[in-house]
């Protein structure tokens, strides 16, 4: 890429990976890391993509406020879905469905027909940008977002509106994910570092790592098996996370209630202290 790389995806069947840039430019990758295929997608910054549950089909969304649907073989643009009032943050596909979904700038969540390109509906959720969008790949009814409103909420789009809201993030809350073999089960990164994970049926998040990174999360993803998560951040740093063995409490230098500089140190108390196991 001659820009910045903004969104990277892989296909289901884990034989290519799509990555896009600051340009507007879509490439093609194989498992080797063989870039076969380029071309122009956007005229400004690719900011998410996703495939369709087949993979013959994958949709774009970019700063110049359209989302559009290719064949991935053809590399034909089939849709240029436009709707939105502004930039084009992110955009789901259905699991199973050719329904997919979108957030954008303008604060609005829609919901659009792949085969036909309407616009089935607009989802006023947030009061600002909405940065994820993510369905659950367990329940095809659920759909999540994340806010730059510091609000992650969870829709049931038999209902078209949220069933639940989720507060604890004290920032823009930036990134999402869905546990792979938890139905209930997601979490989530904000602005300020922190990691949240949270269960559907509770508002208030059930762990909290507030100090996971010194710079903003700016993305999440799970091991297909579920026992580890990854973190990538403003920091420069990427992070694997497990869960506590039984009966140990999270007192780690990422979940005390202070921050923790380079060296160590407890930036509120100015002393260095240790991190418990390890």
């Amino acid at each position: 890429h001659g820009a910045a790389v903004r969104s990277i995806v892989w296909s289901h069947d884990d034989k290519w990976m799509v990555t896009g840039d600051n340009q507007g430019v879509i490439k093609y990758w194989q498992s080797n890391m063989n870039n076969l295929k380029a071309f122009q997608a956007h005229e400004q910054s690719i900011r998410d993509i996703s495939f369709s549950p087949s993979d013959m089909k994958f949709t774009t969304c970019s700063d110049d406020g359209s989302i559009k649907v290719w064949d991935f073989t053809t590399i034909t643009e089939e849709r240029d879905l436009k709707g939105h009032g502004w930039d084009v943050r992110c955009v789901d596909w259905h699991p199973t469905l050719s329904i997919m979904a979108s957030g954008s700038k303008d604060s609005l969540i829609k919901l659009w027909d792949t085969k036909s390109g309407k616009n089935i509906t607009t989802i006023h959720g947030h009061k600002n940008t909405v940065i994820r969008v993510a369905w659950s790949p367990h329940n095809p009814n659920w759909l999540l977002s994340a806010s730059r409103d510091q609000l992650l909420k969870c829709y049931d789009i038999r209902m078209m509106r949220d069933f639940q809201s989720f507060r604890g993030h004290r920032r823009e809350v930036l990134a999402a994910k869905w546990h792979p073999t938890h139905p209930d089960l997601f979490a989530s990164g904000g602005w300020d570092g922190s990691i949240f994970h949270w269960s559907v049926s509770n508002p208030d998040p059930i762990a909290t790592i507030p100090h996971a990174h010194q710079s903003a999360v700016f993305d999440l993803d799970w091991h297909p098996v579920g026992h580890i998560l990854v973190s990538a951040s403003n920091d420069h740093t990427t992070k694997f996370w497990t869960r506590n063995r039984p009966g140990d409490a999270m007192k780690d230098r990422y979940n005390m209630g202070v921050p923790w500089d380079e060296e160590g140190f407890d930036a509120g108390r100015g002393k260095k202290r240790y991190a418990q196991g390890g």
